[in-house]
């Protein structure tokens, strides 16, 4: 989810998910003076699970900041004064000159990490194959100094006081978390008070309905064998990504299954944006999303979740992985446990839990044979639609799951 600019002129607190009231700027990844284009990460957002890095929708400058790093404030609070740049004004015509940083002490550099100096390439960042994301600070100084910040350790977004000191000792590596700490430093307890008080409000406020149905994956995880025959690890689809698939596209087909209920009355979806739970080793969930789930391929779909477990567990996602979901997927992965009867994240009116896959015997044609079976169970929201759409929802997940991938 990019952050919009209001007509105002003021940057807000934005909305990270459904279930979200207030949140605290840890850390602004932009200075005042600085201009960035859509899509820039410009802010990393604090919320109870996670934190978020905050793009930009609109092209800008950042005038002044108006709260605090840490305080708490309720979403759509101004947090900074921006002025919009028109389609006139392109952003590297309006940069201007950041404050000094001091230089980087020699007793704070590991000296003998510095490569001689031709060894050092100076290339256009800009240019730059890398899959972080880079500050508009980090990007003006490393166009500005001709900086390759390739050698910069895997992490967060690279900002301006990265790259000062990659120029001063030609290497540097990111901090390591402390051991058994992953991403944001969420305590387990808040986390887990989080989900309590969302799970409470939908046992409350919505009538739960579960229709189950047994998924045969035999033939699936046959073809799929074969299609990763030929791939690297690092490509390979997984049995889940084809199921997250077949959900999505069946969304598409039992429309009263996917969208909201609101102010008293269903809302259909536009598209199947797909909610994800992933399950962080630290306890408690996140649920990013990903849009257009539906229109994606079965290798599409898997890149998008590595990405998202990837950051998910760093606890570092972005805004954009949080668009409102319009039908949700758990799923119980490699668990021995077989049935998952999820509960509906308000306010979407479906979710899908999927146990783990499982060898099972099944008769077929008056013969008993071993199959791979996924127990999959719909959760539906009684105001907008009943058992019979939910059992469709599993027919059409069926149907699907045979043409992947």
């Amino acid at each position: 989810m990019t952050a919009t600019i209001a007509a105002d002129h003021l940057f807000r607190m934005p909305t990270l998910g459904a279930d979200m009231d207030e949140g605290r700027v840890a850390q602004w990844l932009v200075s005042p003076g600085d201009a960035v284009a859509r899509g820039d990460l410009v802010a990393v957002i604090e919320t109870d699970k996670s934190d978020i890095e905050v793009e930009v929708f609109e092209p800008c400058v950042f005038e002044e900041f108006l709260v605090d790093i840490g305080e708490l404030v309720p979403v759509g609070t101004p947090i900074a004064r921006i002025r919009p740049l028109g389609p006139e004004s392109p952003v590297d015509a309006v940069l201007v000159e950041a404050p000094p940083v001091d230089a980087v002490p020699v007793d704070a550099v590991r000296m003998d990490a510095v490569p001689p100096v031709d060894a050092v390439p100076v290339v256009d960042a800009r240019s730059m194959p890398t899959d972080r994301r880079m500050t508009p600070r980090a990007r003006r100084l490393a166009r500005d100094r001709g900086i390759d910040v390739a050698a910069l350790a895997s992490g967060g977004p690279i900002t301006g006081d990265d790259v000062l000191r990659l120029e001063a000792v030609g290497h540097v590596e990111a901090p390591a978390p402390p051991p058994g700490v992953e991403g944001a430093r969420r305590r387990p307890e808040t986390v887990r008070a989080a989900i309590a008080s969302l799970m409470e409000k939908s046992w409350r406020s919505i009538p739960h309905y579960h229709v189950s149905a047994l998924v045969d994956v035999t033939e699936a995880e046959h073809r799929l064998a074969e299609y990763n025959r030929s791939l690297p690890p690092s490509e390979r689809v997984l049995i889940g990504a084809l199921l997250d698939l077949a959900i999505a596209r069946a969304a598409a087909d039992v429309p009263e299954c996917n969208g909201w209920w609101r102010e008293g009355e269903f809302v259909p979806a536009p598209a199947v944006d797909l909610g994800i739970v992933v399950s962080l080793r630290t306890g408690g969930v996140l649920v990013p999303t990903i849009a257009g789930a539906d229109q994606l391929s079965a290798a599409a779909l898997m890149g998008r979740l590595r990405e998202l477990v990837e950051r998910a567990r760093r606890g570092r996602l972005r805004g954009s992985d949080l668009g409102e979901a319009s039908i949700t997927v758990t799923s119980l992965g490699e668990s021995s446990a077989r049935t998952l009867a999820g509960v509906i994240h308000p306010p979407q009116v479906t979710l899908v839990g999927l146990g783990g896959v499982a060898d099972e015997a099944v008769v077929r044609s008056g013969e008993v044979r071993p199959r791979r079976i996924v127990h999959a169970t719909v959760a539906g929201d009684h105001r907008a639609h009943d058992g019979l759409s939910g059992a469709k929802l599993l027919d059409r997940l069926r149907h699907h799951l045979e043409d992947l991938p």
